[in-house]
């Protein structure tokens, strides 16, 4: 008796874990992060006189944003090629951001619209020139790389937003969320 009572106790929790193995398993989709993001650079270069380059670089995009050096101060009615780079400054040696964007670009879109000032006739259009590699209905607008042209002299603000859109890209800046969303002045002479 004394041995039929030892092998249940040895029984039991044997089958306690034996059942519980046999649950069904929870597949759990692993998230896709939004990309940390510190600094931020616009890097504009004339069409028509490459060695006119313009550089505008907001850091410290997490905490208190250094607008120092990010205004980009443009020519009136003149054609820039623009780069984006993007950083994450909290790791040792900086991320470059950018290259993760570039290998996710199915998920990636910048956003960049200008707003002049109060009563200012001055303009800013930006046209995306690269894109992803997303099948029919795409491929969609990245946003790395842009065409920006100015019009008349005046000022205001380009609003730059990286939309992080996972398995949800459309070519349209609604669904996702924001991996950056910051502005750059603007100054046209």
């Amino acid at each position: 008796m004394q041995l039929l009572k030892k092998a249940l106790w040895m029984i039991v929790p044997v089958m306690l874990v034996a059942s519980s193995c046999k649950k069904d398993e929870q597949n759990v989709d692993p998230t896709d992060d939004n990309e940390a993001i510190t600094t931020a650079t616009l890097t504009l270069t004339n069409k028509a006189v490459p060695t006119d380059i313009v550089t505008a670089t907001i850091e410290n995009l997490n905490t208190n944003a250094n607008f120092t050096n990010a205004t980009l101060n443009l020519k009136a009615n003149t054609t820039y090629s623009g780069v984006v780079t993007l950083l994450d400054k909290t790791k040792t040696p900086a991320l470059d951001a950018t290259e993760e964007i570039k290998e996710k670009a199915n998920e990636h879109l910048f956003v960049y619209t200008y707003t002049a000032a109060t009563s200012d006739p001055s303009s800013l259009t930006v046209t995306i020139t690269d894109k992803d590699s997303n099948p029919a209905p795409g491929p969609y607008p990245i946003g790395l790389t842009t065409e920006m042209k100015t019009g008349a002299a005046g000022s205001g603000k380009l609003k730059v937003v990286l939309r992080h859109q996972p398995n949800s890209k459309n070519g349209t800046a609604t669904p996702g969320s924001s991996d950056l969303d910051t502005d750059f002045p603007v100054v046209i002479k």
